[in-house]
């Protein structure tokens, strides 16, 4: 797994660009807001990309530079997602100099330490265990009592979380009921027409396009049928010697 700091460009050959990309954070003129996300691009050539569209200078305050950069950006969706802008693009943090220098140590931290774990105990869980159980000592006993600690206090923050959701939802009834055939009430909220979905209408494309209607049909196979047709051959003994199984293995902490 690589990771460092930004490099200078040039410095990476093109065999490294398929893989490796950066986590970059750029700061919003003096505001407190930093446009965080990650590229296969160096960060200058992000940063030129990103200045074409944005009315406040972009100065760049850190980057990561790791193979792992995708997954890293998730990371930080999750644990910082709260501080996401809600206008000018969700890559817009609202966070202070000194929280943005945290998620950056945090992140190094994580992407070092944390996420290599993390794929090992995925490689672990697509095998076949032995019978062998291993004795207890102290550190797992201790992991054990933090696991079930935790898991408590997400029941609990999941309850309230839910409880939260639940008030907000009645309260947004009653504006919505408010604003009835309106499209809003002034300064308090709005309530205008958006689009709610988008998707191909297969009768329209038969109607006007049957030629391309055809052309764009996959066949696929269709597991109760092909099953249907084994048990009419007399062959529904066979059918689970087509079956593809993938294993995994579930984790359960001890009573």
């Amino acid at each position: 797994m690589q990771i460092g700091r930004s490099s200078p460009e040039g410095s990476t050959d093109a065999k490294e660009l398929t893989t490796v990309g950066y986590i970059y954070a750029f700061r919003l003129g003096a505001l407190e807001k930093f446009k965080i996300g990650q590229t296969t691009m160096t960060p200058e050539k992000r940063r030129s990309s990103l200045q074409t569209s944005c009315d406040q200078p972009l100065k760049l305050f850190d980057a990561i530079e790791t193979d792992e950069h995708k997954a890293l950006e998730l990371h930080i969706k999750d644990v910082w997602g709260h501080r996401r802008s809600t206008e000018g693009g969700t890559e817009i943090y609202h966070l202070t100099e000194t929280e943005a220098a945290q998620l950056f140590s945090d992140c190094r931290t994580w992407v070092t330490e944390d996420l290599p774990k993390q794929r090992r105990t995925e490689e672990l869980e697509a095998i076949e265990p032995d019978p062998t159980e291993l004795p207890s000592d102290e550190q797992t006993r201790e992991l054990r009592s933090q696991w079930i600690k935790l898991h408590d206090e997400e029941i609990r923050a999941k309850q309230e979380f839910d409880r939260a959701v639940a008030a907000r939802a009645r309260v947004e009834t009653e504006l919505k009921l408010t604003i009835g055939t309106a499209a809003g009430i002034e300064g308090v909220a709005t309530w205008e027409t958006d689009v709610k979905s988008r998707r191909i209408s297969p009768d329209l494309v038969q109607a006007r396009e049957p030629e391309l209607f055809e052309l764009s049909l996959v066949p696929t196979l269709n597991a109760k049928k092909f099953e249907a047709l084994l048990k009419g051959l007399g062959r529904e003994g066979e059918y689970e010697s087509f079956q593809e199984i993938r294993y995994t293995r579930k984790f359960k902490i001890a009573e």
